[in-house]
C-alpha cells in the first residue's frame, strides 16, 4: 500500500511537500509515495487520481472547496491517516465542516505560508537549509524578502514552475533537489526554464499594460483563450507584477476551456471581496487571500465577465465608501 500527497502546484505547495516528505514520509519515499500536484478549483478532479486506499494522505495548501471536502469525505474510509494543512483564507469557512468529520486531522490557521504553518504548528526540527526554504515560500506568498538570497531562490522556483505549470516530472525534479539539499541556482533545468519564463513575463507585462482599462479603482485586463494558452502559469505572477508597478488593484480575465478565470491581486484586503463577489453574482467558485485571490466562473463571453467585473468593482469600492464614513 502507498501514502500519497495532493498539493498545490505552486512554489509553497512544492515545498509544503518538500518538507512533508522529509519529516514524515521519508521512509517511504520515493517507491511508496504518489504526488499529485493541482490548482485548488479542480483539487476535487485531482485528488482522485492515487490508487486508493492508501495508508496516508497528505493534502496541502489547496484553499477548500464544497467539492473537495465532499470527495476527502467519500474516501476517508480508504485512508489511513488523512492529514490537511493549509494557510488560505477562503478555507477558514469550510474548516469546521472538515473538522466534523474526526478522523480528519486539519490544521488551519492565517500564516504566510504553508511551510511557514507547518513549522509552527507540527514544529519539525529543521536544519539551516530547512528554514531558508521556509523563508523562500513566504516571499512566493507575498511577504517581505528575509535576505537577497531567498528572494533570488523565490522567483527562481516561481518563474521555473511558471514555465510549464502542468509539468509534474519537473515538480517532482524539484522535491527531490530540495531533498538531496540542491542550490537551485545551480540547478541548469531549474534556471533555463526560469530565464525562458522571465523572457515571457516581460513580454506579457507589456501587453497587459497596453489591454488595461481603469474602472472604479481597477486595472482590468481581458485575455482571449490564445494569449491565455501562450502566457498559462505567468499569469498570477505578471498580476502580482503588475498591480506593484502601478501601484493599484488589478484584475485578469481570461479565457480557458468552458470556463473565465479571473486572478485578483490588491494592495489591501480588496482582492479576496472582489472575488468572493464575482463567484456570488455568477454561480462560480473563489479562493485564496485578502490581497491574492481568483474566481472561477461559468463559461461567458469575455465581454460579459468584463462588464460583471465592473459591476461587481464598482459595488466593493462602495461598500469600502460606507465602511470608512459608518
Amino acid at each position: 500500500m502507498k501514502s500519497a500527497i495532493v498539493c498545490h502546484g505552486d512554489c509553497d505547495g512544492i515545498i509544503s511537500a518538500f518538507i512533508y516528505i522529509k519529516h514524515y514520509l521519508m521512509d517511504w519515499y520515493p517507491s511508496r509515495v504518489d504526488i499529485v500536484f493541482t490548482q485548488p478549483w479542480r483539487a476535487h478532479i485531482d485528488a482522485a487520481k492515487p490508487e486508493y486506499p492508501l495508508a496516508e494522505l497528505g493534502v496541502l495548501d489547496l484553499a477548500l472547496s464544497k467539492e473537495f471536502i465532499d470527495f476527502l469525505v467519500s474516501v476517508r474510509n480508504k485512508v489511513g491517516k488523512a492529514v490537511v494543512i493549509d494557510h488560505h483564507i477562503s478555507s477558514r469557512d469550510y474548516v469546521e465542516e472538515l473538522r466534523s468529520h474526526d478522523s480528519f486531522k486539519v490544521i488551519w490557521a492565517k500564516a504566510q505560508s504553508t511551510p511557514r504553518l507547518m513549522k509552527e504548528v507540527l514544529k519539525p526540527v529543521m536544519n539551516p537549509y530547512e528554514e531558508f526554504l521556509v523563508d523562500v515560500a513566504d516571499i512566493c506568498e507575498g511577504g517581505r524578502a528575509a535576505s537577497e538570497d531567498a528572494a533570488v531562490v523565490a522567483d527562481i522556483i516561481k518563474l521555473s514552475i511558471a514555465r510549464d505549470p502542468g509539468d509534474a516530472d519537473f515538480m517532482r525534479h524539484m522535491i527531490d533537489s530540495m531533498l538531496r539539499g540542491v542550490d537551485l541556482r545551480k540547478d541548469n533545468e531549474v534556471v533555463s526554464r526560469a530565464r525562458i519564463a522571465k523572457f515571457l513575463l516581460n513580454t506579457l507585462l507589456r501587453k497587459m499594460s497596453d489591454k488595461a482599462i481603469d474602472m472604479y479603482g481597477v486595472k482590468i485586463v481581458a485575455l482571449d483563450l490564445a494569449e491565455s494558452r501562450i502566457f498559462a502559469g505567468l499569469l498570477g505572477i505578471a498580476s502580482t507584477e503588475f498591480a506593484k508597478a502601478s501601484r493599484s488593484d488589478v484584475v485578469l480575465i481570461r479565457k480557458e476551456e468552458e470556463k473565465v478565470v479571473v486572478t485578483a491581486r490588491s494592495l489591501s484586503d480588496r482582492a479576496l471581496r472582489l472575488v468572493r463577489k464575482l463567484a456570488e453574482v455568477t454561480s462560480g467558485r473563489y479562493g485564496g487571500h485578502p490581497e491574492a485571490a481568483s474566481a472561477t466562473l461559468p463559461d461567458i463571453s469575455l465581454e460579459e465577465a468584463v462588464r460583471i467585473v465592473v459591476e461587481v468593482a464598482k459595488m466593493v469600492r462602495a461598500g469600502d465608501k460606507r465602511r470608512r464614513t459608518g
